[in-house]
């Protein structure tokens, strides 16, 4: 597909997102890749996250192949919901249930909803503490979670390889 072959399809394209993506790879075809134009950490992005949402993100950015011998469990206790939850990495892919768990999970954090993000920012655990989340049990599970995320390609191709 050349440039103008991504513009002539963009035109047919009744939907905004097939548009925007049609015309972004003309434009990469074109002038080459130009990158990520916002950047998903960002606290505003990440404040507006419910937990499950923020478990799901973490989940997508696992790298499979450098966590595939951990087992670790978290459960997570937000005291402005009342709403427990676990987050379990085994085989390579992070998982959250908000169903009763049994067992006891290796570390537990305490903290708000709206603390809950910076948990993302790979934060030390003195660090996580100035922001308001409490750890106890072996702390080492968030490190161990921290390092088998793979932040990804910021400037990743859409349509060249």
């Amino acid at each position: 597909m050349t440039g103008k072959a991504g513009e002539r399809v963009d035109y047919g394209a009744e939907n905004g997102t097939w548009r925007s993506f049609f015309l972004s790879g003309a434009t990469e075809l074109r002038e080459g890749r130009f990158g990520t134009l916002t950047e998903t950490t960002a606290p505003d992005v990440m404040s507006q996250l419910t937990p499950q949402m923020l478990s799901d993100a973490l989940a997508i950015q696992i790298d499979r192949l450098k966590a595939w011998d951990e087992n670790l469990s978290i459960d997570i206790v937000l005291t402005d919901t009342d709403a427990p939850f676990r987050l379990r990495l085994a085989n390579g892919v992070l998982t959250y249930s908000a169903a009763a768990s049994s067992g006891d999970a290796d570390a537990t954090i305490t903290t708000t909803r709206r603390a809950l993000p910076a948990l993302a920012l790979g934060l030390a655990p003195e660090q996580l503490a100035a922001t308001g989340i409490q750890m106890s049990g072996d702390v080492s599970v968030l490190a161990r979670l921290t390092d088998a995320l793979d932040p990804g390609d910021k400037n990743v191709a859409i349509v060249t390889p």
